[in-house]
């Protein structure tokens, strides 16, 4: 009988599965780490482009209000001639023409909407959770606040607008003014009224007189706010192009 002799294979020692589990782990934690560090660096670069693109809304703001701000100022002067040429002749019924130009344009402003393009993304997306710099996130918390309270209060403002037209409606007699309408294509024709005579039905005019006193403070107040949030809109851009080193 053949007697064959068992092959030992050499116990491996702890050291060696203490190794091999190390290097499994270190392999899984790598990739962790790695993906890790690639959704940060993704992260990183979206929050970058919304930064970019709410600059871009920010000096689309700019422009806007401060195109707006001459003509608020061109509607305070307005108001002011009317204010100076009554206070000169208060019991005049018979205006000239350029008055009643004047009166026209006492009731029309500028009315502001922002470009909230990427405000509203930030929202809608949950993105707002990416602006990871405190300063910036807090600033662009307060711009949004005074925007939300503006829009709050212009459409207040809006209506007593349309309450001046109506008034001025009372004042002006159609029947002296149908020549206007006709030969006027818009309010900027109407430069050629100054030559002329106008009768006034002045039974409204006080009432439009003391509604345009507090529409002058309206529109200041008005203006203010908005040169405050112009003002906010530079301090945000400069901010932002600061914290992520913009241009």
């Amino acid at each position: 009988m053949e007697v064959h002799a068992h092959t030992h294979t050499a116990r491996k020692k702890w050291t060696h599965y203490f190794w091999e589990f190390l290097m499994l782990f270190l392999a899984v934690f790598c990739g962790f780490l790695a993906e890790y560090q690639l959704e940060h660096t993704i992260e990183n670069q979206r929050e970058k482009k919304y930064m970019q693109s709410f600059i871009y809304d920010l000096q689309n703001d700019t422009l806007n209000l401060n195109d707006g701000f001459p003509r608020k100022e061109e509607r305070i002067n307005a108001i002011d001639s009317l204010f100076l040429f009554f206070q000169s002749y208060p019991d005049a019924e018979i205006v000239p023409g350029s008055i009643v130009r004047q009166m026209r344009r006492t009731l029309f402003d500028r009315h502001y909407r922002r470009n909230s393009v990427t405000i509203d993304q930030l929202k809608n997306a949950g993105g707002l959770r990416l602006i990871r710099k405190k300063s910036v996130a807090d600033s662009i918390a307060s711009y949004d606040l005074q925007w939300q309270r503006a829009e709050f209060w212009r459409e207040g403002y809006i209506t007593l607008q349309e309450k001046g037209k109506d008034l001025l409606h009372k004042i002006l007699p159609s029947d002296k003014m149908l020549f206007v309408y006709l030969k006027g294509d818009s309010f900027q024709d109407w430069k050629f009224i100054d030559s002329i005579q106008v009768k006034l039905n002045s039974i409204y005019l006080n009432e439009f007189l003391n509604f345009m006193g507090d529409q002058k403070i309206y529109t200041k107040q008005d203006k203010a706010a908005y040169e405050q949030i112009e003002q906010s809109a530079e301090k945000l851009i400069e901010l932002i192009k600061k914290e992520y080193h913009l241009k």
